[in-house]
């Protein structure tokens, strides 16, 4: 889990590079629902994730270590 987020301390080429676009964290909930709702890259990444949301191999942990 992020718990702090700095734009100030980003660096290199993808943040300073005109054109490219913003960089901005955006909370969405841990679920497979939550991941088709925005363009997660690369898409190979984003099965595993969606392969391991959907099994129950990964789940958001509270910061007790207990499931939330």
């Amino acid at each position: 889990r992020i718990a702090t987020w700095s734009f100030d301390d980003r660096t290199g080429p993808e943040f300073s590079a005109e054109g490219r676009g913003a960089y901005a964290l955006e909370e969405i909930p841990l679920t497979v629902e939550g991941l088709d709702g925005i363009d997660l890259r690369p898409e190979q990444i984003a099965h595993v994730l969606r392969d391991a949301l959907g099994d129950g191999t990964l789940t958001l942990q509270s910061s007790s270590g207990s499931p939330a």
